[in-house]
This record gives structure tokens, sequence and C-alpha cells, in this order.
């Protein structure tokens, strides 16, 4: 990363220690003594403070924000709290010419992408780093070695793409709320499967299952929701809830689709029914020949502890899954990216046996009887994706997040016609 061309270990500030940060990230950085040094933690939970700074090694452990972003000895503040303070503090740590790594989205305005940027030229001269302070935003997924050497040559591989599909369907991963100094409910759930929201802060039962409330600071949540849609007549309950989808998981998602296929030539048919999201994307395929494709993207949660989700794209012959279980619902911290090919064998190989596929054509056994499917697996953890991160240069920048930010509007204007709302000067 071309943060490591300032300092050989990057001195991390960091911000929010939640279920997700306690599970995922802390264990990686911390396996990671060469790149990163866990300097000061932040936390409203006095108690999550200090199971993380025990089980860690964390040098000092805060329940104020400014204890990080003004700590001389921090390199980089890691913004792990909800997306709706992502702008405020990663603009705050920028003019004080940290560098920031926040989890994606960045934000979901295009007038606080501006004003981020704006905070990154103004920091420059408070930042010792050559260049000024950076912005990095964190999506793991798109750095894990399976993802970026296996899966992309897969996907290059194909004379055609027939039909894809993204899913993300997962349990609960629920951490306690606290209480902030300032009033503020903080659970730090900045990357949590806790989808369904309402600005009278109350929970939302579907059916047999009740979803926990995420909302942190129903003032500043509004605020940016006012932001995003431009007209508070819009601001419905369905809205509500799909920002706050888009603003956590589904972001990770889109991100990671956008990487792969680029952008759709139209979206269709978004259909909410909160936690459960799903859309239709369609898009040309033209790395050889032009072709249409159609991708379905279904996303949700419910009470089941585990992660159901991946990436899959269908050619003529051949199937290239990537799979995904992190951030993982069980909370053991061992996540993980697997791509999974599967080809038709040729007959040769059917006539000589395959040894991934647990046959054996010396044995006498008809090449018939045996699978007819040759799969092959390549995995990656999560730590391994955060080592890329501190190894490679960074290509989830705020150009990168402009670019997630235009596809996530593409999804909001569809919805939109889809409404009946989209407005003309005429209204």
């Amino acid at each position: 990363m071309v943060l490591l061309n300032a300092t050989p270990v990057l001195r991390l500030g960091i911000l929010g220690a939640s279920q997700t940060a306690e599970s995922i990230h802390l264990p990686a950085l911390h396996a990671l003594p060469t790149r990163f040094s866990l300097t000061i933690l932040h936390d409203a939970s006095a108690d999550s403070l200090n199971r993380c700074q025990k089980r860690f090694n964390i040098k000092e452990i805060t329940t104020s924000t400014s204890d990080v972003l003004n700590n001389p000895d921090v390199d980089l503040v890691l913004n792990l709290l909800p997306f709706e303070y992502h702008e405020q503090h990663t603009i705050a740590a920028l003019e004080a010419g940290k560098h920031v790594m926040v989890e994606v989205p960045l934000t979901l305005s295009i007038d606080g992408l501006r004003r981020i940027r704006a905070a990154t030229k103004k920091g420059t001269v408070n930042s010792r780093f050559e260049g000024g302070p950076k912005v990095f935003v964190g999506c793991a997924r798109r750095y894990a070695p399976c993802f970026t050497e296996n899966f992309k040559n897969e996907l290059a591989s194909l004379d055609r793409i027939y039909y894809a599909r993204c899913r993300n369907i997962a349990g609960p991963l629920v951490a306690p709320a606290s209480q902030s100094s300032n009033g503020d409910s903080i659970d730090g759930l900045g990357n949590a499967y806790n989808l369904s929201l309402n600005l009278n802060g109350s929970s939302s039962t579907n059916g047999s299952l009740t979803v926990p409330n995420t909302i942190i600071n129903t003032s500043k949540f509004h605020t940016l929701l006012t932001d995003i849609f431009g007209n508070t007549d819009d601001i419905t309950s369905d809205r509500i809830a799909f920002a706050r989808f888009l603003g956590t998981t589904g972001s990770h998602d889109l991100s990671l689709v956008r990487e792969s296929f680029g952008y759709p030539d139209a979206v269709a048919n978004i259909s909410i029914t909160d936690p459960f999201y799903s859309a239709m994307f369609h898009y040309t395929d033209n790395t050889k020949v032009e072709h249409p494709f159609t991708m379905i993207y279904e996303a949700g949660i419910d009470a089941v502890p585990r992660c159901d989700s991946h990436l899959t794209v269908y050619g003529a012959g051949k199937t290239i899954t990537l799979e995904y279980d992190f951030p993982c619902p069980s909370g053991s911290g061992e996540g993980a990216m697997r791509v999974i090919v599967e080809e038709a064998e040729t007959p040769e190989a059917k006539a000589n046996g395959s040894a991934e596929n647990g046959s054996n054509g010396s044995n006498g056994t008809s090449p018939v009887a045996n699978s007819r499917i040759k799969r092959t697996v390549h995995t990656s953890t999560v730590a391994e994706a955060y080592e890329r991160h501190g190894n490679v240069t960074a290509k989830t920048d705020t150009a990168d997040a402009l670019n997630d930010l235009k596809l996530v509007r593409m999804i909001f204007e569809h919805y939109d016609r889809q409404c009946g709302t989209i407005r003309t000067p005429l209204g």
C-alpha cells in the first residue's frame, strides 16, 4: 500500500470496537505486526475496550474520539463507526493530517464526497507525510488473492457470460448497544447485518423475525438521507431501510460486482421487503463479442447463524463461484474466501480419471460412472486480504469510491422511476 512509503509500520488509531471489529479487523491486524501497530482504540463501551485491550495488547484505550484523532502517535485512523459517522470523523482525521481507512461505503452522498476531498487538500499543511493524507476505503473482498488472481483470471477466460448471481443472505451479527457521553447510542456496528431501520428509534418486526435497530443518531442519519435523496418527501420507510442496507453490507457486494463486471446498462425490478432486498441488473458482455446477460442480486438477514454469500458467473462450459464468509456471523474470526471453478471434463480426463473428483481411471472403473464435473478450489483468508492492504497501492481510494457511488445512484434513480417519484422542473 502506498502509505508504507511514509513509515514501515503504520501506527493505528481505531474508532469503534464493535463485534465485527473484534472478530474480524482486530485479529487480522494483530496478526500482521510488521505492517500495523495498534496504538489506541476508541469505543463507547468500557467493557468492549477492556476486553479488546487485553486480547490484542493495545497500548491505549479511550471513550473519546478526539483522543484518537489528535493523538501524535497515530499515522492512520481506522474508522469502523456506523456509516453516518464516516464523513464526520474522516474529515476530522484528514484535517489533522492523518491517513484514514474507512469501511466501504466512504459515503452515499455526492456532496459528502466533495467535502472529504476538500479535507484531504486542507490536511496537507498539517501532514508529515509526503503528498499529504490519503483516504483508503476498506473492502477486503476486493483484495483477497483468490479474487484478484483466480476469480478475475477465470472470468476473463470465459468466451461469454450467460448469467450471474450475487447473493448475501446471512444470520445476525449483533453487539449490544452502549450509550456514549453525548447521549448518542453507539454500538459501532459499521459493517453488521442489522438492516432494518426506523427514524423513530423502534425495532422492526417481520413475522417472527425481529431485527434490532441500528440507527445511531437519528438527526445525523436524517441529515444524511436528505443529502442523498434531496427531498424530505421522498424519505419513506422503504428508502430508509434501503439506504441503511446500501450503507452496510450491500456496499461491499456492489463494490465487488462493479470491479467484476463494470457498470450495468440498466437496473430493473428492485424489490424491498425489509430486511430482504433484490434487484436485477442488465449488462453487455463485450470482452470478445457483445452479448447481453442478466445478474440477479439478492440479500437479506434472517435468524439462522450462517453466511450464504457468493458471486457466481455462468459460462457455456464453466461456472465460477466466489464464496465469502466474512464478516462471519459466528464471530469466529476465521472468515475466508473461496473461488470454486466447475467445468465439464474433457473425454481424455474422464478416461484417465480425475484425482480431484476421487475417481481412478486405472482401476477398471468405467469412465461413464465418473463425475462429469472437474472442480477446482482456491482459498484466501481474511489475514491475507489485510496483508494485501499493506502491500499494494490502494485501488479503493476516493476516485474508486466515486465509482461505487455512481452505481448506488443508478439504483436509487431506478427505484424512483419504479415508484413514480422522478421529479422534473415542472414537479
